[in-house]
């Protein structure tokens, strides 16, 4: 999938980080914005691939799809504004397969709210993301841990001073949660262990 949600995505799962380049996936709300969109797409796609999570050697299925948006930076500024009303659907197995496996779901709408420049190319964002970004179910279809309301979140990136969103750098150690509004277990979980809870 596009790189573009990754630098927002970054921050949003942090608890899964070991599965984020895995599955990408986004996520956010938004107010309504006035500005004509620079790019707007429908997305959709899957992939797979292998990864090791705390020694646990894991394989993941996903399929994923939704609408993103990128809007003018304001006053001139070419830093653009990044809207992605996305859902995603992952299966997880061990490596070898054991025959067990666990589901992770997700839907939601992100959106950069407000963008200042800091100095030169470093940027502080904050982002909301509203919906279900985060549900996990156990082979039986039993819900496990569901993530649901609106997390307001800050963090800084140096853009390099363009509008190219691929080559954008997380600032390390910059990431805050301003609002937590609703339930979000799985932001604050170690997704690892329970990954090891219901594979093994």
């Amino acid at each position: 999938m596009r790189v573009l949600a990754y630098r927002r995505l970054l921050v949003l799962s942090l608890t899964v980080l070991a599965t984020l380049l895995a599955v990408p996936v986004g996520a956010p709300f938004a107010t309504p914005v006035q500005a004509k969109p620079i790019e707007r797409e429908h997305y959709s796609g899957a992939d797979s691939g292998d990864f090791n999570c705390d020694g646990l050697d894991m394989h993941f299925e996903v399929t994923f799809s939704g609408l993103f948006m990128l809007k003018e930076g304001r006053k001139g500024d070419p830093t653009p504004y990044y809207f992605d009303n996305y859902e995603y659907h992952v299966v997880y197995t061990t490596v070898p397969d054991n025959g067990r496996w666990f589901t992770r779901d997700g839907n939601g709408l992100y959106k950069d709210m407000h963008i200042t420049n800091v100095s030169g190319t470093i940027y502080e964002f904050e982002a909301m993301d509203a919906g279900q970004p985060f549900v996990i179910r156990d082979q039986d279809g039993n819900v496990v841990l569901r993530d649901r309301g609106r997390l307001l979140v800050r963090f800084v990136v140096d853009t390099k001073g363009d509008s190219d969103l691929s080559n954008d750098e997380f600032i390390e150690g910059s990431f805050e949660l301003l609002a937590d509004n609703g339930s979000h277990p799985g932001f604050y979980i170690d997704f690892c262990q329970l990954a090891k809870d219901l594979l093994l």
